[in-house]
């Protein structure tokens, strides 16, 4: 018999479309940190000192509909690096984003995509921080419901809102804690629905929806429990004011949010923390905090 996590993927009909565009980002820096948000969420950060290749991210569970999408690019100085303060962003340095799509119907093939739009950020000397948003344009065959009827959280009284924010990962936290699997995909599963019409068109068989399966059947079989408090954090909101989360002040682009993980290979266990942001939002009609991302 199928577990609960394995039961959310099925039963679901796939999606075939006359196209089925799947939408990536890809950042490329050099002597700064960056955050990309697509549509006010958080989808990707780099906080190493390195240069990234081939970490293409898809972003199709981001756009809930064709027409405009919002990009935000962050990026903020090195900081302390060896024996030497990095504390701006100068002109010597650089950032480029691009967006490319290619079609789900047709067989992969290394290069076959489509650029969308590329992006260079103009940068200046004595920089302490560089943010900038704009758009590009998107075509899906498929409409989310996502966090567009829901309500506006900024408009809410936000000590009241903040408390709210804290009982839920509370809450999460128990359920990751007490090992409780069918309440975890009560709790997210709009969201995982969501992803699998999106980014998969509903096919369940796709490695990476295994490989999303494989991730959470772990995290309930772990022996590793521990449940952590919250990290500093802040407060930040998405999806015009309709989505929140809590970003850490801690470790740098994570999550307020870590619990407890084990992962055993080749014989070898490893048991450390494994940061992961909840958005969450109030549907429409509804004055409870739900996990929309």
């Amino acid at each position: 018999m199928k577990r609960p996590i394995e039961q959310l993927y099925s039963n679901v009909d796939s999606l075939d479309y006359t196209t089925m565009p799947q939408y990536f980002i890809e950042g490329y820096q050099s002597g700064c940190f960056y955050e990309i948000y697509i549509n006010g969420l958080l989808v990707f950060r780099h906080y190493e000192n390195v240069g990234l290749m081939n970490h293409a991210t898809p972003i199709n569970d981001m756009i809930l509909q064709s027409g405009l999408q919002e990009v935000t690019v962050k990026l903020f100085p090195l900081g302390k690096i060896d024996d030497k303060e990095y504390t701006t962003i100068d002109a010597d340095d650089s950032f480029r984003l691009k967006i490319f799509k290619r079609d789900k119907k047709q067989p992969y093939e290394a290069g076959d995509y489509d650029i969308v739009k590329e992006y260079y950020a103009p940068l200046t000397n004595g920089l302490p921080y560089y943010e900038e948003t704009f758009t590009f344009e998107a075509e899906v065959p498929y409409n989310l419901k996502g966090w567009s009827e829901s309500q506006i959280l900024t408009e809410l009284d936000q000590k009241e809102l903040e408390k709210e924010i804290l009982d839920f990962y509370d809450e999460y936290a128990d359920v990751i804690y007490n090992q409780n699997e069918e309440k975890w995909v009560r709790i997210v599963k709009n969201r995982e629905l969501e992803y699998l019409i999106s980014v998969h068109y509903n096919d369940s068989k796709n490695s990476g929806i295994q490989s999303r399966i494989d991730h959470s059947i772990n995290v309930f079989d772990s022996k590793f429990k521990e449940k952590y408090p919250l990290d500093k954090y802040e407060i930040i909101f998405g999806g015009n004011g309709r989505v929140v989360t809590l970003k850490g002040l801690i470790e740098r682009g994570e999550s307020a949010y870590y619990h407890a993980i084990e992962e055993v290979e080749d014989g070898e266990s490893y048991k450390y923390k494994y940061y992961t942001y909840l958005f969450l939002h109030k549907p429409k009609g509804s004055n409870k905090l739900e996990i929309i991302r």
